[in-house]
């Protein structure tokens, strides 16, 4: 369900595979400067959703791994680069100071992982991603403050 009215979005995800279709169609869509905080329990689908983005944005998804240990990847697409954060460990009031993050969105994308945790992020006008557990199978992605290109890309999604 896409709320035409605000710069907000709820969609609903069955499976891990359309989690990923629909980090893909967003990744098609993102453009240098662009920050995803995504935020969700442990095990929610937050990489899944991740390697979608990068497959849209020309990266080879199968290279996609949580940078929960190393803190970012950078993932060099055809279409963008896309740089990829965990902030896990970190935690809460995480410092992002030393990867430069003005540069890097310079350069090209973010998606980061436990971005609640940086509120750094919130100076770059991320749109704040969060996905929900409903069951085994069943995820609620609420996306906030959506840019108008983002927007339009969520209307190709069925």
């Amino acid at each position: 369900m896409i709320d035409r009215n605000t710069a907000d979005a709820v969609l609903v995800s069955d499976s891990p595979l359309q989690t990923e279709v629909i980090g893909r169609t967003l990744g098609a869509a993102l453009q240098a400067g662009d920050v995803l905080a995504l935020d969700g329990e442990l095990g929610a689908g937050k990489t899944v959703l991740v390697r979608g983005l990068a497959a849209g944005a020309g990266v080879d998804p199968l290279g996609v791994r949580s940078p929960t240990f190393v803190l970012h990847h950078v993932y060099h697409g055809t279409r963008l680069t896309l740089h990829h954060i965990d902030c896990y460990r970190l935690g809460e009031g995480a410092d992002l100071e030393s990867l430069d993050i003005d540069s890097l969105a310079e350069e090209g994308a973010l998606a980061v992982e436990w971005g609640s945790y940086a509120p750094a992020l919130d100076d770059l006008n991320a749109v704040h991603l969060h996905i929900e557990v409903l069951d085994t199978t069943h995820r609620r992605i609420t996306l906030r403050a959506l840019p108008p290109h983002l927007r339009r890309a969520l209307d190709a999604i069925p």
